[in-house]
């Protein structure tokens, strides 16, 4: 998503708008929606005023409300509707560096074969829809400068990535790090296999952005699919990982 706000004019309208690019890669084909949602909910707000349930819609049916924003555009929390997906999140952050706008990626990781489990033997892997953010501002930074989140097209739980990216090779995802949610996402943490709830840990593999800088592609590998109770019962999956730049 990308989020246009402006202030309202003399006549009491107001011109914002937020860009849906809306991707679901469980689909075959790969179901895909854009559109241009506006707004009623804000004709009387000018900038450096806080939001409160501004709600935009477009043709398509896709509805997203900002619940809350704070006046410095800070602090969003946001809602999604898609027609015939339940599952849609959404999350919104200001940019703050203009001279470096962030990069944003949609793709999927399709599984490259069967699982290891835990128990020993073959196991299913399920492809997920994984979208990227990149803020060059933090090349070179020890911070993430990639974030992502992927969706289980069986379980339709959601995980995170973060990766850092280093100066020295302004293309390349390095300590790629992958964050639980509290569905249960497990991640090998070293020895003993998958980590508890909450945790995070490296996963193996090597993301690398396109030198016309218009897909982001690569391997990952050691990404167990949601599992509840003994290590017997995981299974780690390594992943095909392409997505295409949209902003």
């Amino acid at each position: 998503m990308d989020v246009h706000l402006q202030g309202s004019n003399l006549g009491g309208t107001n011109p914002s708008y937020i860009l849906v690019n809306y991707v679901d890669s469980s689909k075959n084909p790969v179901k895909t929606i854009s559109d241009s949602l506006i707004t009623n909910s804000l004709n009387n707000w000018q900038p450096g005023q806080a939001i409160s349930n501004a709600i935009f819609s477009g043709a398509s049916g896709i509805m997203v409300t900002l619940v809350s924003v704070d006046a410095d555009g800070s602090n969003t929390v946001t809602t999604m509707t898609v027609p015939n997906d339940p599952y849609v999140k959404t999350f919104i952050a200001k940019e703050t560096v203009s001279n470096a706008p962030l990069l944003v990626y949609l793709g999927k990781a399709v599984p490259s074969g069967s699982g290891i489990s835990g128990a020993g033997g073959g196991c299913t892997c399920y492809t997920k829809t994984i979208n990227f953010v990149i803020n060059p501002a933090y090349v070179g930074s020890s911070y993430a400068a990639a974030n992502a989140i992927y969706i289980d097209s069986s379980t339709h739980w959601a995980g995170f990535l973060n990766a850092q990216i280093l100066s020295s090779n302004p293309n390349q995802l390095t300590q790629i790090i992958n964050n639980n949610d509290t569905a249960g996402l497990h991640v090998n943490n070293g020895p003993g296999g998958p980590n508890s709830n909450n945790g995070s840990g490296p996963v193996n593999g090597t993301l690398q952005i396109s030198a016309d800088g218009k897909t982001l592609t690569g391997t990952i590998s050691g990404m167990y699919k949601p599992n509840y109770g003994s290590q017997a019962n995981s299974c780690s999956c390594s992943y095909n990982i392409t997505a295409a730049r949209i902003q």
